[in-house]
């Protein structure tokens, strides 16, 4: 305790001044001499580069602390600390330094950790290098980099003035190439026009040169006749030796025993007496009879084939000017021939062989005694082969040539049903198959998604509306010769009418089957003639199937194509509505019911009118542009109705018939309230009286008493009222 006092004790206070001052300096004197001998054993590592840059040269680091003495008045001996500082590629030492002076005694224990610091430093010089050599690369590449963007833009500068100038070019072109397509059609056009004047111009003054011709015939006849007069006896050209008087022309000089052989004589009156031959004259006269021709020996050599080869002659002519005709068709004035198109083609299975070489050949093998016969034979045997190698080049050439040898009027359209009935039909299917492929029936049979035909399945060169108007104009040709109709409608295949009634099919070429189908109508029967009456009736069945359900398929065009208007659905269906009416009500045979018993036997038919009916008159509210067709539908469809249940009513389960479609149960009954209430309002206009007639009376008919009031109490103001 005591010792631990006197450490705490003031005896340095009770020093003199003096001496405390001189103590002080001793220590300080001996601890400046320690620290200058350990900085001349020990150097403190180089200034490190820090980094801090000061444009003043030097940068203050830090202030190091100053010892606090007891007596403040008095100087310090020694400095404890000062400012430090650095340049500015120098490091701050001055924490190492203070520490070493701050304890001497562990100098020893610091030289480890200051060799540790020259390392550093070594490897700090070490990356400095590095760093200044990758900045040197690195202003290289920038340089290189910078060298080749210039080297792009000018390119990417040049490029773009090339697409420019490409443009520019390919607009100039197209622009050119559409105004020559332009003038090209112009021509084509022109020179279309002028050909068909041409040819009718030219079948005119044929139809005049055969009249002429005929004329000029006649006329000769006739003055040959008259010049010739009465038979005369024949003249002699030889002189005869006697002179008695008489002319020598009107003597015939006959030996006895010729006269005698022939029993030449004076012919006789009768009740006159007949005169004999005088004996005194060597040869008896010849007298001219104005009754009686004449006979006169012909040899007996001499056949009589005088009119045969007449005829042969005159069918050589006919056959020679049509082979001229023939043989110089183009397709287009000023192109080349048929024959020689046809010598710059050839079918894949034979290359080497031209297709006019097989034309010849087949020419050169038929002999039918009619060159337009043997012409049109060959070509549709060339058509055929062309279909089944699928090789549809040619295929608008022979149709060219088909339509020309049917306005030829000489042409035998019997002898030619068979060959092109046949290949019209199946050029009509090359682009008539896959669309049916693709029809809202097949789509929901199949199912599969509805979908438009692709452009990628259809062959551009087979005209299928063109090959349907031939078939329509053979149909025409042949309407009134009974047996010819009939062989044409046997070489109809019903399953090429059942494809074209689809509405996947173009609205023009169901047009026109329709109308090829209203030529098929005979007193008991309609469609393509079967060989059995089974096949027949199972024939008209789904033609009056598709028929009825048209009425309300939905259509759709070709990929590509642009939709068709409600305009264009309703014409077609209009067409279809037509061909119904036409069936049940044969104009040609109004007493026949065979087509109104097929509608009415039907299980759809009749429930698939009446819905047809209520979409139309139900699209007339919304005011259409297309109203006057939807109008017609409406009266046409009534018509059709009201005309199938007057012949065949007892027969029609109206109830069952209206269960097979959905819908239909209420939809006849809405819209026959439509009708037979309608008062003649501006949304109902163009709708008949008889149709309003007819509606009333076949809903008096189906609803009850109490129905038929209450329609009648919510429908005061009626038309027929």
């Amino acid at each position: 305790m005591d010792d631990d006092d006197d450490y705490f004790s003031d005896d340095f206070d009770s020093l003199p001044p003096g001496t405390l001052y001189q103590l002080e300096q001793s220590a300080y004197q001996a601890t400046q001499a320690q620290r200058q001998h350990q900085s001349t054993t020990l150097k403190p590592p180089p200034p490190l580069h820090s980094g801090l840059t000061n444009e003043y040269g030097t940068l203050e680091v830090g202030e190091l602390e100053a010892e606090v003495y007891d007596n403040v008045g008095a100087a310090p001996a020694r400095p404890l600390g000062g400012a430090v500082t650095a340049d500015a590629g120098g490091w701050a030492t001055s924490g190492i330094m203070e520490r070493t002076m701050e304890d001497p005694m562990e100098l020893d224990d610091k030289s480890g950790e200051v060799l540790a610091y020259g390392e550093l430093n070594a490897r700090l010089k070490q990356l400095a290098q590095e760093r200044d050599q990758m900045k040197r690369d690195l202003e290289d590449a920038k340089r290189q980099t910078e060298t080749k963007a210039g080297e792009i833009s000018i390119i990417r500068s040049k490029q773009a003035k090339m697409v420019q100038e490409y443009d520019r070019q390919l607009a100039l072109l197209r622009n050119s190439m559409t105004e020559e397509a332009a003038k090209h059609k112009r021509e084509v056009d022109a020179a279309m026009t002028e050909g068909k004047m041409l040819a009718t111009e030219n079948m005119f003054l044929q139809h005049d040169l055969v009249d002429e011709t005929y004329q000029l015939r006649n006329h000769k006849a006739k003055h040959k006749a008259e010049e010739k007069g009465p038979p005369v006896t024949p003249k002699k050209s030889r002189v005869l030796p006697f002179r008695d008087g008489f002319d020598d022309e009107e003597i015939a000089m006959v030996s006895p025993s010729k006269s005698a052989r022939s029993k030449r004589a004076t012919p006789s009156v009768p009740g006159k007496r007949k005169r004999q031959a005088s004996q005194d004259s060597p040869a008896p006269l010849q007298l001219i009879s104005v009754d009686e021709p004449m006979i006169i020996d012909v040899p007996a050599d001499a056949p009589e084939k005088v009119p045969e080869e007449r005829k042969s002659a005159e069918t050589g002519r006919y056959n020679q000017r049509l082979a001229k005709r023939l043989l110089n068709h183009r397709m287009l004035p000023g192109e080349e021939t048929d024959i020689e198109a046809m010598a710059k083609m050839a079918f894949p299975a034979e290359p080497k062989r031209p297709m006019s070489s097989i034309f010849l050949d087949e020419m050169a093998r038929l002999d039918t005694g009619n060159y337009v016969v043997e012409y049109a034979q060959s070509i549709t045997k060339l058509w055929q082969h062309a279909i089944k190698e699928r090789f549809y080049k040619p295929v608008p050439r022979f149709v060219a040539i088909a339509r020309f040898i049917l306005v030829i009027d000489e042409t035998p359209l019997q002898e030619l049903i068979t060959a092109l009935v046949g290949v019209l039909q199946d050029s009509v299917e090359v682009n008539a198959v896959p669309r049916f492929r693709y029809s809202p029936a097949a789509a929901r049979e199949r199912a599969r998604t509805l979908r438009q035909t692709p452009q990628s399945d259809l062959q551009p060169l087979v005209d299928s509306t063109e090959a349907l108007r031939l078939l329509f104009h053979i149909a025409c040709e042949v309407l009134h010769v009974k047996a010819a109709l009939e062989g044409f409608w046997r070489e109809i295949r019903h399953t090429f009418i059942l494809v074209m009634l689809h509405g996947s099919q173009p609205l023009r070429d169901i047009v026109l089957i329709l109308n090829l189908l209203s030529t098929s109508i005979r007193p008991e029967s309609f469609g393509p003639i079967m060989s059995d009456e089974e096949g027949q009736a199972d024939v008209q069945k789904w033609i009056v199937d598709r028929l009825t359900f048209m009425l309300s398929e939905s259509t759709q065009p070709d990929e590509g194509v642009d939709p068709y208007t409600p305009f264009d659905i309703c014409a077609m269906r209009l067409e279809v509505l037509h061909l119904l009416e036409t069936l049940a009500f044969n104009p040609a045979f109004p007493a026949q019911e065979h087509g109104s018993a097929i509608i009415a036997a039907h299980p759809n038919a009749l429930a698939r009118l009446f819905r047809s009916m209520h979409d139309e008159l139900d699209a007339l509210y919304s005011s259409p542009p297309e109203q006057d067709l939807r109008v017609a539908l409406v009266n046409g469809l009534m018509r059709l109705i009201f005309g199938v249940m007057r012949r065949h009513g007892p027969f029609i389960n109206m109830q069952e018939k209206l269960a097979c479609v959905s819908g239909s149960k209420q939809k006849h009954l809405v819209v026959l309230t439509r009708l037979a209430f309608c008062d003649g309002s501006v949304l109902e206009a163009g709708i008949d009286d008889e149709t309003v007639d007819m509606a009333h009376e076949l809903l008096e008919e189906w609803a009850n008493p109490q129905e038929a009031e209450s329609l009648a109490e919510a429908f005061p103001s009626s038309r027929r009222e």
